[in-house]
């Protein structure tokens, strides 16, 4: 599978910033999500088209054996070769996250980034999962309802926010006055 890397950019005035979810850059390999679709994409090509449509940070949230299963053991390599500002933020996949300070660190970097009018674009394996939910509950701290922020994420993104844990993960972080307290409980 080949062509642009497609950004689904997330409508909102809640930040300056433009904030994107796509699929993990350069990944190669059997599509999880539709059967008998092969991806084999280049990763530096990638990069260079999330420049291209205004890019200025990319939060990748793969776990580090994602990397390889995908074809992209270089990516921060590649990213640094690109002048690619890059986060990780691990997370199992179909999975909500594990590790609150890790989590909330980059919550807090994403959206000092958004405020400062900066593009940020997340990303998973497909884009969907994860990164949903890590740009659903940027939209929690800026005021939204769970069911709103995952409601605004799959209009832009079908699919985004897709596991049951995923869900109430941000409905739990909506609903505690502390997200790293709230993510201990869970």
């Amino acid at each position: 599978m080949s062509g642009p890397i497609r950004v689904d950019w997330i409508p909102t005035a809640l930040w300056p910033g433009r904030l994107g979810l796509t699929f993990a850059p350069g990944k190669k390999g059997p599509s999880l999500l539709q059967p008998g679709v092969q991806h084999d994409r280049d990763l530096a090509e990638d990069f260079q088209a999330l420049r291209s449509q205004g890019m200025n940070m990319v939060v990748s949230l793969l776990e580090q054996t994602e990397y390889d299963l995908l074809g992209i053991a270089d990516y921060a390599e590649q990213a640094a070769a690109q002048n690619v500002t890059v986060l990780t933020c691990p997370v199992p996949d179909r999975c909500a996250p594990h590790d609150a300070q890790a989590f909330e660190d980059t919550l807090q970097e994403v959206l000092g980034a958004l405020l400062d009018g900066q593009n940020v674009v997340l990303h998973c394996r497909g884009g969907l999962g994860r990164a949903g939910t890590l740009a659903a509950c940027l939209l929690v701290r800026m005021g939204l309802d769970a069911d709103e922020a995952i409601a605004k994420v799959r209009l832009a993104r079908p699919g985004a926010v897709e596991t049951g844990t995923q869900v109430e993960f941000v409905r739990r972080y909506a609903e505690t006055d502390s997200p790293s307290h709230q993510l201990k409980e869970a």
